[in-house]
């Protein structure tokens, strides 16, 4: 008994399969938000969670873990779509005042990255474009509000990228 919980508790957070058997769509939901919206996101499996849970939809990849697609495709929106919308506000509410006060370069250079890659390619793609590069799809979204992007340029085109993704 206190082995089957033991099992059930112990959850590894960077293995998708693991994560799904214990949470299913819901924690797919979550972990897409703490991976757009929270800095800390970064090393968690998106892209191989969305894949994998797509797979459990299909029925073929394993018996014992079945998951419903309109419930999935739910909780990947909301969670990557609210990540996104938190991580942007965390970085409009405090981001400048962290970046003013701070004396760390790298801090300073992914400032300045971030800014170039807003400017080269416009707000509207960076945004979007941002979606399907595993760790600046973190960072940009708090890195967009530090630097003073519109709220509603990047409501639109984080949505969009993000329904898109």
């Amino acid at each position: 008994m206190i082995t089957d919980l033991a099992s059930q508790l112990a959850v590894n957070v960077l293995d998708a399969k693991s994560l799904l058997a214990a949470f299913g769509v819901i924690g797919v939901g979550v972990v897409l938000f703490a991976e757009t919206g929270l800095l800390i996101g970064f090393f968690l499996p998106g892209d191989s969670l969305l894949f994998t849970a797509g797979l459990l939809c299909t029925g073929s990849a394993d018996r014992g873990l079945q998951l419903s697609l309109g419930p999935l495709l739910v909780a990947a929106a909301v969670g990557a779509l609210a990540g996104s919308q938190c991580g942007y506000f965390l970085g409009r509410r405090a981001g400048g005042a962290l970046l003013e006060r701070s004396r760390s370069t790298r801090l300073h250079e992914g400032a300045s990255r971030a800014q170039e890659l807003l400017e080269r390619y416009g707000h509207a793609k960076a945004i979007m474009l941002a979606r399907f590069v595993p760790v600046v799809r973190t960072v940009l979204n708090p890195m967009a509000g530090a630097l003073g992007v519109p709220v509603r340029t990047f409501t639109l085109w984080q949505v969009v990228g993000g329904l898109v993704w």
